[in-house]
């Protein structure tokens, strides 16, 4: 198990259901995070079933800009000015449990390229890497954990969770010809880790996880 620790001045996640103003998920998508993966790793076979992934973090603040937004279609180019809600000083915290967590790391550590977290203008600032790290019982270590981020779960009517659901990407879903075709949607609940510690009990020294 990895754990990534990002940190963007700026971030956007766009919700797609909404239009005017463009709002943003309060921490990246799944389908950010593999889509950020498999770019890194020149396109490995990195997906929702190989690929464990555990989302949580933070923004400072956040604000609603108009930006100019350029459409290119078969026949024109369109241009128009949306509000677009912007993250400010954002931190993810990503677990990562995967065969190919060596091909990430070396991607990181050794990679030119400058990383992407969302939108083509939305950098990644610095990125931290913390490899080899356990799973242990959180019901032993309460006082150790880091209670200030949020964090996504799996919605389950069962569970009665508390917090914001939001319906998202999951991944991207690709024919044999590596062709998008659609999206596999799932459901999570945005909350505060300190909300859930009562459920959870993954913990890896620092944060405690949940597996998406």
């Amino acid at each position: 198990m990895i754990r990534l620790e990002i940190y963007q001045e700026t971030a956007h996640f766009r919700i797609p259901t909404v239009g005017n103003p463009y709002l943003s998920y309060p921490l990246p998508l799944p389908s950010t995070i593999y889509g950020f993966l498999r770019a890194i790793t020149d396109y490995e076979s990195i997906n929702y079933e190989n690929t464990k992934l555990s989302i949580q973090g933070s923004y400072k603040s956040v604000s609603i800009e108009k930006e100019q937004l350029i459409l290119e279609t078969k026949k024109e180019i369109k241009t128009n000015i949306i509000p677009i809600q912007k993250l400010y000083e954002c931190k993810w915290i990503i677990h990562i449990k995967s065969p190919f967590e060596e091909k990430i790391i070396k991607a990181i550590q050794n990679s030119p390229k400058i990383f992407r977290l969302g939108r083509q203008e939305d950098l990644i600032i610095d990125i931290f890497v913390k490899e080899n790290l356990e799973e242990i019982p959180f019901n032993k270590y309460k006082d150790k954990y880091h209670d200030w981020t949020n964090i996504y779960l799996i919605w389950t009517k069962e569970k009665g969770q508390k917090g914001s659901l939001f319906n998202m990407a999951l991944d991207t879903v690709v024919d044999e010809n590596k062709n998008i075709t659609g999206y596999k949607p799932i459901n999570l609940v945005y909350t505060k880790t300190r909300t859930v510690v009562k459920d959870i009990n993954n913990f890896d020294g620092e944060y405690i996880l949940y597996w998406i």
